[in-house]
C-alpha cells in the first residue's frame, strides 16, 4: 500500500516541474518555449483569427486585475490532468510510459493556452506602436515566452512563464466567467 501511494504521488508530482519530465536545460526550455509558443500562434491565427482578434480586443479593453483569472485555465487543466492520473494509478493501470504520456498531454494543453496568452500579449504589444500586426504578435509572444527560462531556475522560471500567459488569457477567461446567460441558453441545458 505504501508503494503505491509513493508512486501515485510520484506519477502526479511530474506535472507540476517540467525538468522532472524531460530534464533539460533553461535554454532548451526557452527553445522549446519559443517554437511552442510561435506554432501555437501560428495555428491559431490560421484557424481562428476571428478568436484571436477578440481575445486581444478583450485584453485592450479588461482590467488589469483579470490576469487572476488569466490562471484558471492553467489550474483546470493541472487538476484534470493530474485527477486523471491519479485515478489511472489508483485503479493500477498505470505504467510510467503512460504516466509520462498523460503528462505530456497535459503539458501540451497547457502549453496552448500559454500560447493563446503570449499571442494575446504579443499582439498587444504591436498595437501600442501603431496598427496590430498579429502576425507579428506571435513572434513578440514566443520571445516574451523563452525569457523566463534564460533568466531564472526552471521552477521561477515556469511561474513567470504561467503569469505572462495569463495575462493574455484573463480578459477573455473573465469574459467567460461572468458571461451573460439568457433565459433561452439556460433552458437548452
Amino acid at each position: 500500500m505504501a508503494h503505491h501511494t509513493a508512486a501515485t504521488l510520484s506519477v502526479t508530482a511530474q506535472i507540476g516541474d517540467p525538468s522532472l519530465i524531460f530534464g533539460l536545460s533553461g535554454r532548451a526550455y526557452a527553445g522549446l518555449s519559443f517554437l511552442a509558443v510561435l506554432l501555437t500562434g501560428v495555428l491559431l491565427l490560421v484557424s481562428r483569427g476571428g478568436f484571436v482578434r477578440q481575445a486581444v480586443d478583450s485584453a485592450i479593453e479588461g482590467s488589469p486585475l483579470a490576469v487572476f483569472y488569466g490562471i484558471l485555465p492553467f489550474v483546470f487543466v493541472a487538476f484534470a490532468g493530474g485527477y486523471a492520473l491519479n485515478q489511472l494509478a489508483r485503479a493500477g493501470v498505470v505504467s510510467p510510459l503512460l504516466s509520462r504520456g498523460w503528462s505530456l498531454i497535459t503539458l501540451l494543453v497547457g502549453v496552448g493556452f500559454g500560447g493563446l496568452g503570449f499571442l494575446v500579449v504579443g499582439t498587444y504589444l504591436t498595437e501600442i506602436e501603431g496598427e496590430r500586426r498579429p502576425w507579428h504578435g506571435a513572434v513578440v509572444g514566443a520571445v516574451l515566452s523563452a525569457l523566463p527560462w534564460l533568466v531564472v531556475p526552471a521552477p521561477p522560471a515556469l511561474l513567470l512563464w504561467f503569469l505572462g500567459a495569463a495575462a493574455g488569457l484573463g480578459a477573455s477567461t473573465r469574459r467567460w466567467v461572468h458571461g451573460e446567460r439568457t433565459v433561452e441558453t439556460e433552458a437548452r441545458g
